[in-house]
């Protein structure tokens, strides 16, 4: 290579590597971040910014009318205001706006000033930085225009133009163009640089705004492009006014600049929607966490603030309706996935059929109050998706949330319901609280006894049960196994050894019954006594002396009932059963209907596939089987019983609930009806004297 082309090359590298335009970001930074300190001080950067776009927007309308030449500014031009206390930091504009003006031509003389610029604004925010530098240029860049447009009769006008060398300029229109479209993405590139400061500012968490932190990052980056093409506009004004034939390749700057503004725009953009979908969120969320009522927990949960007139679909009347109807009332939420959910839709079935039935009222709370909604949740739908739903929706008497969107609320349903892609059963009263986060358990167990499905329901019905596990425990220790076990078992007892016979025959063929292995049932069975005759009086006396301890106190404990229940159906002829799951009892009946309803199970074995399970199916037959046998008089017989603390007791049968007068130590109640002849039409209670021995 020769000696001249040797130089030659010499000198280009010598040039890129004073010309900012060749260098890679990383190096820009670099060299940029060096100059920043970080302060707690904040300029009104807002107000200073709102003042200098109105002269920047004002003065390119002023240049296109020049390139147009159509004499006035083209368009509306809206000044944004700013606050009352402003006090623009004119010293410091004039400073840098002299310091640009004085710049030599040349990328690396603007690299310098740029530099200069930056440390002598080195405790501002990189938005004050920036905004400081192009209120600056305003000042010269608005003075230019304004001067232009001076009308001839203004004489004062017309001597500070000349003062301004503000010539002619019709001759350069294409050069204004170019600039005048330079300038204007200055203004675009620190607006987008002072907004993304100004979201900085609002506290997001970087990892729910990703596109933010991203654009924090090259902001540094930004504001130094953003100020040396200021400082190239500024210096370049003098060609403008014919005064210099030095001119800068603007099309590089403007090019550079358009790729910055690319990337903040498009991190603006992502930021800006995920900032609205959190502030969203987080409106959705006061409203969940202070709920005044019913409809609007369910509008922030399900629908998305577009839709004017929110609707759910009414699986009893199959028609939409409006989500009006939960208004003052209660809501169990079914909230589920569309895979197999096919038991948790019988289960509540037996909940929505309990609804209707009788009692009206339990606990102070109207069943009719009581609605069940489901809400399935599916992140992304398609046709398979959309037909399994129709599917599943037609299975269902109740309502149905009806939406093939991303659901409104879904981040609230899996952070604040805790839904985990499990079925669960939120309970919600009519002002919208959540008083029950999963109710599924629960009604799992106890079905419709568990309404109105608060936990403290749950805990009554656990404990409702445990004086007759204490006092089985004490005589047959091994239950506990059985207990504790996800387990059917029948308990059963009486003094007729061929309907005990009968009963163990009719459960031991139900154990075996297909249906009953579909359903993944495990069923046992014990007969209280039969294989220790001697542990059935130490059983009675125990559930005696419990009883006779609680009828003593003033606050009477709710068990009492269970007690009267199974005190009353020891005299029964030919026996009693209890069936249990686990510890949580499900029935306590009359021998006659529970052996009718075991024999009879062919009858109704279908059901445990279409109920909510092998007890559900049981206890529904045995009701139905009970009706159709006359009423047996209710007969409580106490041995031991201390006669002098006698109360009277009402009849545990919850159809009757009558007194049972007293007469001696033994209680008989024929719950109204005729039975024997001395008993009048009326229904009046029977009295039977008896004495204990």
């Amino acid at each position: 290579m020769s000696t001249k082309a040797v130089a030659s090359v010499s000198n280009m590298l010598r040039a890129n590597a004073s010309n900012p335009l060749t260098w890679p970001d990383d190096k820009i930074l670099e060299t940029v971040y060096i100059t920043h300190v970080h302060t707690a001080e904040r300029y009104d950067v807002e107000s200073l910014f709102n003042v200098t776009s109105n002269i920047i927007k004002r003065s390119t309308a002023a240049a296109d009318s020049v390139v147009v030449k159509s004499g006035t500014p083209a368009g509306l031009i809206e000044d944004k205001a700013p606050l009352s206390s402003f006090d623009p930091p004119f010293r410091k504009l004039k400073h840098i706006v002299s310091q640009m003006m004085n710049t030599p031509h040349g990328e690396h003389n603007a690299h310098l000033t740029t530099m200069s610029i930056l440390d002598q604004l080195k405790t501002y925010s990189w938005d004050g930085k920036a905004v400081l530098a192009l209120a600056a240029f305003s000042l010269e860049y608005g003075n230019f225009w304004h001067l232009v447009q001076v009308p001839s009769g203004d004489q004062l006008g017309r001597s500070l133009a000349v003062m301004n060398r503000i010539h002619s300029i019709d001759r350069n229109r294409q050069a204004i163009a170019e600039y005048n479209s330079l300038v204007k993405n200055v203004l675009i590139a620190v607006e987008c640089i002072t907004e993304l400061e100004r979201l900085s500012t609002k506290g997001y968490d970087p990892k729910d705004v990703p596109a933010l932190s991203e654009a924090l990052q090259e902001i540094p980056i930004a504001v130094y492009w953003a100020i040396i093409t200021i400082v190239v506009c500024t210096n370049h004004i003098d060609f403008l006014m014919g005064d210099s034939e030095d001119r800068y390749e603007l099309s590089n700057f403007d090019d550079k600049l358009s790729y910055i503004i690319s990337k903040l725009r498009a991190h603006l953009t992502r930021s800006r929607k995920k900032i609205g979908y959190l502030e969203d969120y987080y409106r959705r969320k006061r409203v969940l966490q202070t709920p005044t009522e019913i409809v609007e927990v369910l509008k922030v949960l399900i629908f998305h603030n577009e839709i004017q007139d929110p609707q759910v679909y009414d699986g009893f009347m199959r028609q939409m309706v409006s989500i009006e109807v939960f208004r003052q009332k209660h809501v169990l939420l079914f909230i589920t996935g569309l895979d197999s959910i096919r038991d948790e839709i019988r289960l509540l079935q037996s909940i929505y059929e309990g609804l209707q039935e009788d009692p009206k009222e339990v606990k102070g709370y109207r069943k009719q109050d009581f609605k069940i909604l489901w809400i399935p949740i599916v992140d992304d739908w398609n046709l398979l998706h959309r037909a399994e739903f129709d599917n599943l929706k037609l299975e269902m008497p109740w309502y149905v949330v009806e939406y093939f969107y991303p659901l409104a609320g879904i981040k609230l349903i899996r952070e604040d319901l805790n839904y985990k892609n499990k079925p669960i059963v939120p309970v919600l009263n009519p002002q919208g609280r959540v008083v029950n986060y999963n109710a599924m358990h629960m009604i799992f167990v106890w079905g419709i006894d568990a309404f109105p499905f608060r936990p403290s329901d749950d805990e009554l019905l656990t404990q409702k049960w445990n004086w007759f596990w204490a006092e089985i425990r004490k005589v047959h220790p091994r239950l506990q196994d059985i207990m504790k076990a996800d387990t059917f078992i029948f308990i059963y007892g009486g003094t007729d050894n061929q309907w005990m016979q009968d009963f163990s025959v009719a459960v031991d063929k139900i154990k075996r019954h297909e249906i009953i292995k579909k359903a993944d049932a495990i069923i046992e069975h014990y007969a209280f006594g039969r294989e220790e005759p001697r542990i059935v009086p130490r059983f009675w006396i125990g559930i005696e002396s419990l009883f006779a301890n609680m009828i003593q106190k003033k606050n009477k404990d709710p068990t009492i009932e269970e007690i009267k229940s199974l005190l009353c159906l020891k005299q029964e002829q030919p026996g009693w059963v209890l069936l249990s799951k686990g510890s949580n009892v499900k029935l306590l009946g009359r021998g006659e209907p529970m052996l009718l309803t075991a024999a009879e199970f062919e009858l109704w074995k279908d059901k445990v596939l279409e109920k909510a399970g092998f007890d559900v199916a049981f206890k529904e037959y045995y009701e139905n089987k009970q009706r159709d046998i006359p009423p047996v008089c209710a007969h409580m017989q106490l041995a031991n019983y201390p006669a002098d603390i006698l109360d009277p007791i009402n009849c545990p049968d919850p159809m009757c609930r009558r007194a049972m007068e007293i007469a001696s130590v033994s209680y008989r109640c024929c719950h109204g009806h005729p039975h024997k002849a001395e008993v009048p039409e009326s229904g009046a209670v029977m009295i039977e004297k008896k004495f204990s021995s």
